[in-house]
């Protein structure tokens, strides 16, 4: 049966290609080779923070400090209220906080400059990402650390698990888009079985763990990222190896920096068989892993999810213990596969607020 469910559960789509010169090529603990990317965002060089474009509407704000910012209206509001559910505002008044703008100095003698347009975010190769850390201490430009050693980056790194049927080829320009609008580096990863490791051999549970301990290793030990600074996002089948990892990293007293459980499910049978338990032979059983979870975690899910039910996320919820439940983003009559552009503003603004609020 093990076999059998192995089979349903993953489904790899024909390869998407990649440019070979900018994958980035881990070895996990079985020995497989899997492909990843590292997308760097536009980072203000005065303090390294990243800087985040604009939604449609939103007016650059003035002021100095950290990343780009911009004011959020009465109409993101009143769209908050029609299209989420479960969760209240962070800010106890119902007003969204607005951070400090960036703004470019151009030498005016000190005067504040015009308002700095982000650049695109960049692909990057290991190469480039060691050669960085040589020379800055840190990831991106900006400030060094302390005493010239260490990571001293500012900027939150989200380590992306990507659900079935899908490869880094696929996710790609999602992933872009996620890190233009959140001022966030991203780093991907493909399953064994998946995209260019193909030739791996089959997935299974076992090595989406390896896997995805595989790229948490390179960057927390290579590229010198601390934990706190690392943000797990796992989508669909991606909660499984993120669930994982966040218990493990919590269980070893280094818990990462924060979860985001985008359509998650408590475990591959309950998907389709409420069992109350987790039966012999089960996969991804999250809702075992989500009680030791020890890292701020963010639920995103759509209430006409078809494929994992909607309930899923709620009942994982009331698994992570209170000090670490963040306002969960419930969102009305969308389903499991797109996060479509009606929608988009609502979910970056909501992604920056869990950012602001427990990340940065």
């Amino acid at each position: 049966m093990g076999d059998a469910i192995s089979s349903l559960l993953f489904q790899p789509p024909p390869p998407t290609r990649l440019k070979e010169s900018k994958v980035i090529w881990l070895t996990n603990s079985f020995g497989k080779r899997i492909p990843a990317f590292f997308i760097e965002c536009p980072k203000d060089d005065r303090t390294g923070e990243g800087i985040r474009a604009p939604l449609p509407g939103e007016q650059p704000q003035g002021g100095g400090g950290g990343g780009s910012y911009y004011s959020k209206g009465s109409t993101k509001s009143q769209m908050n209220h029609t299209l989420a559910t479960g969760g209240s505002r962070t800010n106890g008044a119902g007003n969204a906080v607005t951070p400090p703008s960036y703004n470019n100095n151009n030498n005016n003698g000190g005067e504040e400059g015009p308002q700095q347009v982000p650049s695109t975010p960049q692909i990057r190769t290991s190469k480039e990402l060691e050669m960085s850390l040589l020379n800055n201490g840190r990831i991106g430009g900006g400030p060094s650390a302390p005493g010239g050693g260490g990571n001293a980056s500012c900027t939150p790194t989200i380590l992306y698990s990507h659900a079935n049927a899908e490869d880094l080829g696929n996710i790609y320009p999602w992933c872009k888009f996620l890190s233009k609008m959140l001022g966030v580096n991203i780093f991907a990863y493909d399953y064994t079985g998946y995209g260019l490791a193909t030739d791996q051999g089959d997935p299974s549970e076992e090595y989406c763990f390896a896997d995805v301990t595989a790229a948490y290793t390179y960057l927390n030990q290579t590229l010198q990222i601390p934990a706190h600074s690392i943000l797990l996002y796992g989508r669909s089948l991606g909660s499984g190896p993120s669930c994982y990892l966040a218990a493990k990293t919590a269980e070893e007293g280094e818990a990462v920096g924060g979860l985001i459980l985008h359509a998650p499910f408590l475990s591959v049978y309950r998907i389709v068989l409420e069992s109350g338990c987790t039966l012999p032979g089960d996969r991804f059983a999250n809702v075992d892993y989500a009680p030791f979870i020890r890292s701020p975690v963010l639920f995103i899910h759509g209430t006409k999810d078809s494929i994992v039910p909607f309930n899923h996320s709620e009942r994982l919820l009331d698994t992570i213990i209170e000090p670490y439940r963040a306002d969960p983003l419930f969102i009305k009559d969308m389903g499991h596969n797109n996060v479509h552009a009606s929608v988009r503003p609502l979910f970056v603004e909501r992604l920056r607020e869990y950012l602001d609020t427990h990340i940065l």
